[in-house]
């Protein structure tokens, strides 16, 4: 009798105790935290590249492409403006990257494309991201405490991202595959002109970045979706601006207007015709 009195007062007791620790669990939750851990386990990985040997690629092209973050479907790439709770936008990530020291930038060449002189962060940041507040007359505003001018940061002029790409046609696996090689964020000014900031390869480290930085998934808040997904599955929209050519041109170097779009789609096209055109039906 004595005993299971005593496991009964056992039971009391630790029920007791368990539910002080989950009620104190409870107070010490972050409200903004949600249901719960969001990757807990923190494996987020960059979708792994198929192995491609030279002698298995029986055909490439290199392709230029423009990705336009005020169109509904890219509109991830640009918002939030500011961060909050998990969500950064796209140039926020790739700058702090290279604050860092995980990314290495480049400087873009009007004459080529190719990623051939390093790009600092503090230069990139000083040109074109960090510009002193004025005030109606055009006078610096300064800081009331330290009495230095304050600064803004204008991340928000990068409207556009530049993808430099290579498609391939895989005789192994009999597929027609693309590989992205290296990306620029572009700046818009007012007068619609677009320049190209910097170039990042799209390399290891750059895709383990972004594969940790989720965007909002409006479709679906509860899975969301990282950065690296977004190229690797092609969940933009874009157009091709440039293929390579002996000349080094852009499309707006000899067609303009709706003749421009009709040449980049024709590009696209002629990639398309290409994988169907080895086949017979």
């Amino acid at each position: 009798m004595k005993k299971t009195i005593a496991i009964i007062v056992f039971a009391i007791v630790a029920f007791g105790f368990t539910t002080q620790l989950s009620a104190q669990a409870a107070l010490d939750k972050n409200p903004n935290e949600g249901l719960y851990e969001q990757n807990a386990t923190g494996f987020q990985r960059p979708m792994a590249y198929t192995s491609i040997r030279e002698a298995d690629v029986m055909w490439r092209k290199r392709i230029w492409r423009e990705i336009d973050f005020r169109q509904k479907m890219n509109q991830v790439f640009f918002y939030p403006t500011e961060t909050h709770y998990n969500w950064t936008n796209f140039i926020t990530i790739l700058m702090e990257a290279m604050k860092s020291g995980e990314i290495q930038a480049y400087q873009v060449d009007p004459q080529k494309d190719q990623l051939d002189t390093p790009y600092r962060y503090d230069a990139i940041k000083d040109q074109y991201f960090e510009k002193p507040e004025v005030d109606d007359d055009g006078n610096p505003v300064l800081d009331k405490e330290t009495g230095e001018p304050l600064i803004k940061k204008t991340y928000d002029v990068v409207k556009k991202l530049r993808i430099m790409e290579d498609w391939y046609f895989d005789k192994q696996r009999s597929e027609l595959k693309v590989q992205i090689l290296a990306i620029c964020p572009t700046m818009v000014d007012e007068g619609g002109n677009s320049e190209g900031l910097f170039w990042v390869s799209y390399n290891h480290n750059t895709r383990e970045i972004l594969a940790k930085s989720n965007f909002f998934n409006s479709a679906n808040p509860g899975a969301p979706k990282n950065y690296d997904e977004i190229f690797m599955k092609r969940m933009f929209d874009s157009y091709i601006y440039k293929e390579e050519n002996p000349y080094d041109r852009k499309i707006n170097h000899y067609a303009q207007g709706e003749a421009a779009l009709w040449e980049s789609e024709r590009i696209k096209q002629e990639i398309i015709d290409f994988e169907q055109n080895l086949w017979e039906y």
